[in-house]
């Protein structure tokens, strides 16, 4: 992960909450001012509704990476960015100052439908971006000779920079825009795609078996089923579930 990488990720993170921020407190302004909040009135509200946005945000796009349907996610996050606010609100006020304030629900709750629209539509978006890679990923030869498969990733870490031996690797796990990879040894965090991973690392050695884990085949210990599921045991005794599709690439790569 270059730097020039990390600091452009520390700059849409930088202003996407500024953007949230403002966005959250304009919105109690204009809204609190109707029903005539005092000033740290409004500007909690707006600090409600911004961890609101930001907390949801992030849990639904983590829990998109473990397999959480999208509308159930979508639903979570409508559900949340619309009622935590007035719950705050219901709690706070005296029933008087409370029924002053029900008038302006309704509003309040078209504009959080607006927000969770561009929520979605912002989601969409990134889900197309990964969808397409960059420029510089496709420039990766999808089947390498099998000489050039890396033997180590580099992965910068907060003490230095990591070299870990690809053989050591028990699996890969998505996390949103970064992967985890995890050997006996520990786990660390590193900028990049699960695509360009199984684009670049041997394909007999390591297989894709579920849109968030790729696995170390050398690592597998054996195969159990678990209800509906297939559960990969892995030789440190850590269990990862395997996706139909995945489990059918698994049996090809291990020839059975």
């Amino acid at each position: 992960m270059s730097l020039p990488v990390e600091k452009s990720g520390k700059y849409k993170i930088t202003v996407t909450a500024g953007v949230v921020l403002l966005t959250a407190l304009l919105f109690a302004y204009l809204t609190g001012s109707i029903v005539y909040f005092t000033w740290y009135e409004i500007l909690a509200d707006g600090l409600i509704i911004a961890a609101c946005i930001t907390g949801l945000g992030l849990f639904t796009c983590k829990m998109d990476a473990y397999g959480m349907p999208s509308y159930v996610q979508n639903m979570i996050f409508c559900a949340g960015i619309t009622g935590i606010p007035l719950l705050a609100i219901y709690l706070y006020l005296d029933p008087e100052a409370f029924h002053v304030f029900v008038r302006i629900i309704p509003l309040r709750i078209f504009i959080f439908a607006l927000i969770c629209l561009i929520f979605l539509f912002a989601k969409k978006a990134g889900i197309a971006d990964k969808t397409n890679e960059p420029q510089l990923e496709k420039s990766v030869p999808k089947s390498l000779p099998s000489t050039e498969y890396p033997d180590k990733i580099v992965v910068r870490s907060r003490t230095g920079i990591k070299v870990i031996p690809v053989g050591d690797l028990l699996y890969i796990q998505a996390d949103g825009d970064y992967v985890w990879l995890v050997s006996e040894e520990g786990k660390w965090l590193k900028e990049e795609t699960m695509k360009h991973l199984q684009e670049t690392l041997s394909p007999s050695q390591f297989v894709r078996i579920h849109r968030s884990f790729i696995v170390n085949v050398s690592k597998i210990s054996r195969i159990e089923r678990y209800g509906q599921q297939q559960l990969i045991i892995l030789t440190n005794g850590k269990s990862v579930k395997i996706s139909a599709s995945g489990y059918r690439t698994l049996k090809e790569a291990l020839g059975f």
